[in-house]
């Protein structure tokens, strides 16, 4: 695959060092493309993310710098993830491998990681997860269906709709497992259910999934990766179903799929 249009995106604390030293490699080989933040810093000519048609996204920050690049960008390019935050499940390189894997990238040798995505109510698109959340920090009350089949009900402070790329992180917090990238599902987690009446359920890719708010007078809010979408109302159901669309990461290692599964090996 030739790769001739490529965004540089990065989280406004990167250094403009670092950032400089991504644009000078990659500028050699592609038109490159850099968010306002990025090119103020290193004296370039900015464009607007969602207005970048490019056919790679490089992407410097943390996994929260990722998922809201991904969403921004409306042409699904090929996401190259450099981690500078704390924890970085979803980028496989380092500021150290800039200089090898870049120029891998340029020759074309890298791998395609091929990752799910959530659509709810057929608007928004989520790569980790959807979560509902009291407004009130009262615990609210969820009918939750497959396939228009109701299958629990339960009391929590919340719920959360995770693919396998999500569920490494808050879903696994809330007690959900970690499901191999791979895995063709999703899961549904309470979150803080009372008296641990409901456990997490794994469903298949192929079934979407219906949850309702059933407790007059309790607002909820959804929160798509991380971002606040919309209140929800008592009676108001919300549809879970997987995306069409999915995200691709380029990757150089191909057990990354494993690296994601044991996460003690990232912190």
């Amino acid at each position: 695959m030739r790769i001739s249009r490529i965004g540089v995106i990065a989280h406004r604390r990167v250094e403009s060092e670092l950032a400089r030293k991504i644009a000078d490699k990659l500028s050699r080989n592609a038109d490159v493309f850099f968010d306002p933040i990025t090119a103020e810093k290193i004296n370039r000519e900015k464009t607007e993310v969602k207005d970048m048609r490019i056919d790679l996204a490089v992407i410097v920050g943390g996994d929260g710098t990722i998922l809201w690049a991904v969403n921004e960008l409306s042409n699904e390019p090929l996401i190259l993830g450099i981690n500078v935050g704390k924890v970085g499940h979803l980028a496989e390189l380092s500021p150290g491998d800039i200089p090898d894997k870049l120029d891998l990238l340029l020759r074309g040798e890298f791998f395609i990681d091929e990752r799910m995505k959530l659509k709810i109510d057929d608007e928004v698109e989520a790569l980790n997860e959807a979560l509902i959340l009291s407004r009130q920090a009262s615990l609210l009350e969820f009918k939750i269906s497959i396939d228009d089949i109701e299958v629990a009900r339960f009391r929590a402070d919340g719920v959360m709709v995770s693919t396998p790329t999500g569920s490494t992180g808050h879903s696994m917090s809330s007690g959900g497992p970690i499901l191999h990238p791979r895995v063709r599902a999703y899961i549904i987690t309470p979150v803080n259910p009372f008296l641990r009446e409901q456990s997490p359920l794994v469903v298949p890719a192929d079934s979407e999934t219906g949850i309702e708010l059933i407790r007059e007078g309790r607002d909820a809010q959804l929160i798509v990766d991380g971002r606040i979408t919309r209140e929800i109302k008592p009676h108001q159901r919300v549809s879970i179903k997987r995306a069409k669309k999915t995200t691709r990461f380029v990757r150089f290692h191909e057990n990354f799929d494993y690296d994601h599964i044991n996460i003690k090996r990232k912190r």
